[in-house]
């Protein structure tokens, strides 16, 4: 299928890819894009970006009206095709107007070319039509190209995505190419000359993506912000079987920005994508964020760490070991619903609100019974089960044990009933509050996620309700927060969040006021499907860390 060439002009759209049409008329396989324009502005196509076998007869499809073909990608023409082509080069020149040059083909009828020109037309559309139904139907083929001077993509499969030039596809092995590329539609072309480089890396399969899809619905644009601001910009899956040919691609890169959700993917250890990533940061590549910085900073145990911070929630004990979590928590109950966080984990899973059934014997002895019931609810989806409290003590020791490596550990804090009440998302980007959102639960329940029926109410940052969390967040507690963490020579994320439930007033402070106290804190993966205006910003915060690090390496101060 050919376009007309109004309806691209209209549109502005810009194509690309080995096409059949170069912008200048010509037919072969050079790699360009249509330049778009202002409305009602002449068109001004660009010149293709190297030398290319120009094939006698464009000037019969110019003649047609017909703009350059949209990116689908050519496959190397069977033998079949093979014929068609050279009889497409045997049209003489001496039909094309002596006065038109390279790259200015001259308007001409098929009539003018009489019954040469429409069997050479019927030739050209069977090309065009088997070449694309054969790359759909049978993979990728063996053969000439359109171009014979070796400066245009020759033989790549249909997945490739058109903006790949030769020489960034030379430096990917053959055999790893679809395994880190894939498929990017939508993606735009790459400057020209990029102020930089950033690869956003994401992982095959999970349930963070639409069905059909491979890539996360904000992945393309975040790309294609960064592209808009002159970096390049390459989307990447990260598998093990990729692992070297990632470090070998990235090398001499500005940045990376990690887009791989905590889940299962086929292929995929997460121990060596972490591997990865600190070897990046290690080459000099900024890194967005660190896996060491995602490790503490997304973790339960930093609500232990940040306790003594004005959001900090001063009544949290943390766990490492089953002896200490067996001795202390029977006493913590015994004041009060608590609820128990496992180290690790999202939308709520693991995170138990725990009570007492029968609830006069709060603060009645000092300690809990082990044959006292307690009524449990999970956060992720408001389930509730009932244990005495020593099968409680033996279910929760599990989030104790050792797992990849990975030690356990249980967060206990106090429960603060007002979490009917909905809590508050603040979506970062870096230092900036971008967002605020409301999650409340529904009717009865506890939990904050769309899953379990919450719903959200977005507000900007600066909105009245919210300028007491702000100013103690934000202004007081956010220049303190990588160092309580214990990574004070990190950035902050690039992208994070930190969720907040309205409690009573706490020592030290005293007062009937509301007090926000830190709930979570997240800076894997982010999801900001829902919000695709944040990716603009994203991309500014991007490129200045990958120019802040850019200046550390160079020893700039």
């Amino acid at each position: 299928t050919l376009w007309r060439k109004g309806a691209i002009e209209r549109s502005g759209l810009r194509g690309g890819g080995r096409g059949i049409a170069c912008s200048d008329g010509h037919f072969c396989r050079q790699r360009v894009h249509p330049v778009p324009r202002q409305e009602g502005a002449a068109s001004a196509p660009r010149e293709p970006q190297a030398p290319c076998d120009v094939i006698p007869g464009s000037a019969l499809v110019d003649s047609l009206h017909l703009a350059p073909a949209p990116p689908i990608p050519q496959r190397p023409l069977a033998p079949a095709r093979r014929q068609i082509l050279r009889t497409l080069r045997e049209v003489p020149r001496a039909r094309s107007s002596p006065a038109a040059g390279r790259g200015q083909a001259p308007k001409m009828s098929l009539l003018a070319l009489g019954s040469e020109a429409i069997s050479f037309s019927a030739a050209l559309a069977f090309n065009l039509t088997a070449n694309v139904l054969a790359a759909y139907a049978f993979g990728s083929g063996s053969g000439d190209g359109l171009c014979s001077n070796g400066t245009c993509t020759a033989g790549l499969p249909l997945t490739y995505s058109a903006n790949y030039t030769p020489a960034v596809l030379s430096a990917v092995p053959e055999d790893k190419r679809q395994l880190m590329f894939g498929r990017m539609e939508g993606l735009l072309p790459q400057p020209e000359e990029a102020g930089g480089t950033i690869v956003i890396f994401g992982a095959r399969g999970g349930d963070d993506k639409n069905p059909g899809d491979e890539h996360r619905a904000d992945t393309i644009p975040m790309c294609n912000s960064v592209i808009e601001r002159g970096w390049s910009c390459w989307p990447i899956f990260y598998s093990d079987a990729v692992h070297d040919a990632i470090l070998d691609f990235t090398a001499g890169f500005d940045g990376y920005i990690s887009r791989v959700n905590p889940d299962v993917y086929e292929g995929v250890s997460m121990q060596r994508y972490e591997e990865l990533l600190s070897q990046l940061g290690e080459s000099g590549l900024a890194a967005m964020p660190h896996p060491r910085l995602m490790q503490k900073f997304g973790s339960k145990d930093a609500l232990f760490k940040i306790r003594h911070l004005r959001t900090g929630l001063p009544d949290t004990t943390a766990y490492y070991d089953e002896e200490a979590f067996r001795e202390t928590f029977p006493a913590n109950l015994a004041t009060g619903p608590r609820v128990l966080k496992q180290n690790r984990g999202s939308q709520g899973e693991g995170i138990w609100v725990c009570r007492l059934e029968e609830e006069e014997a709060y603060r009645r002895l000092g300690r809990v019974p082990l044959d006292a019931v307690v009524v449990l609810t999970e956060a992720v989806d408001n389930h509730v089960e009932r244990k005495t409290l020593a099968e409680l003590l033996d279910f929760a020791s599990g989030y104790l044990k050792e797992v990849d490596g990975e030690k356990g550990e249980l967060i206990d804090q106090v429960f603060m009933p007002r979490i009917v009440e909905g809590e508050l998302r603040v979506l970062f980007v870096g230092n900036k509050p971008l967002q605020i959102v409301h999650k409340k639960p529904k009717e009865g329940g506890i939990s904050a996620t769309l899953k379990s029926g919450a719903t959200y109410t977005k507000y900007p940052p600066d909105h009245p309700a919210f300028e007491r969390l702000m100013n103690s967040f934000v202004k007081k507690d956010l220049p303190k927060l990588l160092p309580s963490l214990g990574l004070g020579e990190h950035p902050l994320p690039l992208l994070w969040t930190a969720d907040f439930i309205l409690g009573p007033a706490r020592p030290p402070w005293s007062g009937d006021k509301d007090y926000y106290f830190v709930g979570e804190l997240n800076c894997s993966c982010v999801g900001i499907t829902q919000n695709l205006e944040v990716t603009g910003p994203v991309a500014d915060e991007a490129i200045r860390i990958c120019l802040e690090n850019r200046k550390r390496k160079q020893g700039i101060n």
